[in-house]
């Protein structure tokens, strides 16, 4: 066995936890309300409503309507009043969509060069 198989899981993770930003941004141990919140909208391909949103978030209403306003101001999500309801019904944009999966690919990428690494290193 190499060099390698002494390096535990919990270790690896937290490599690819420290390198998990590409550029100068610092790498974050836990996802922004505004990711979580992007996050739980596109798992619904229907929407999600905002009540729900923040229910899900487990947050105030009023810091679910500062969240979902950062977000459409962003042009990362589209939201529309529901007719006849005092709710609304909350979607990705193109836009939010696109952004996703570069960050998917460059997490990917990432941790494909750390494994390379770790490798190269043993």
């Amino acid at each position: 066995m190499g060099c390698c198989s002494a390096i535990h899981p919990p270790i690896l993770v937290s490599v690819i936890a420290m390198a998990g930003s590409i550029g100068n941004a610092p790498a974050k141990e836990t996802p922004s309300l505004q990711e979580r919140a992007l996050d739980l909208i596109g798992s619904r391909s229907s929407g999600i409503f905002q009540s729900e949103l923040r229910r899900l978030l487990d947050i105030e209403s009023s810091k679910c309507s500062k969240v979902v306003s950062k977000l459409e101001s962003r042009g990362l999500i589209r939201r529309e009043r529901v007719p006849a309801s005092r709710s609304f019904l909350i979607n990705l944009t193109r836009k939010s969509i696109k952004s996703a999966s570069c960050r998917l690919v460059d997490s990917y990428l990432t941790e494909i060069y750390l494994l390379y690494l770790i490798r190269n290193i043993c």
